[in-house]
């Protein structure tokens, strides 16, 4: 049969999510989303990319063989503390 999953990742620092609203002197979009990540995530622990694909190798290993239709949030626990308005990570320099 025909297995349909997904990952959700969490904020992942890269070359293109960098760029994103990057104004000289200021922190960028995806740098204040991990900071806010690594401040109210319960696992507060950088995200790699490699975190994120050893997820798409288990998926499409024999091993989870009957797991269909799962998100896999890869996001240190994030996706479940809902969003703290008040995160000291949320304030503007």
């Amino acid at each position: 049969g025909i297995r349909v999953n997904t990952i959700s990742a969490g904020p992942l620092k890269s070359r293109a999510a960098s760029a994103i609203g990057k104004e000289p002197g200021q922190k960028t979009f995806i740098e204040y989303a991990i900071d806010y990540s690594n401040a109210n995530a319960p696992l507060g622990q950088d995200l790699y990319n490699d975190d994120v694909g050893n997820v798409g190798l288990f998926l499409s290993s024999p091993m989870a063989r009957c797991v269909s239709g799962i998100t896999m949030y890869v996001d240190n626990g994030l996706h479940a503390m809902g969003m703290a308005l008040d995160s000291e990570a949320m304030k503007k320099e």
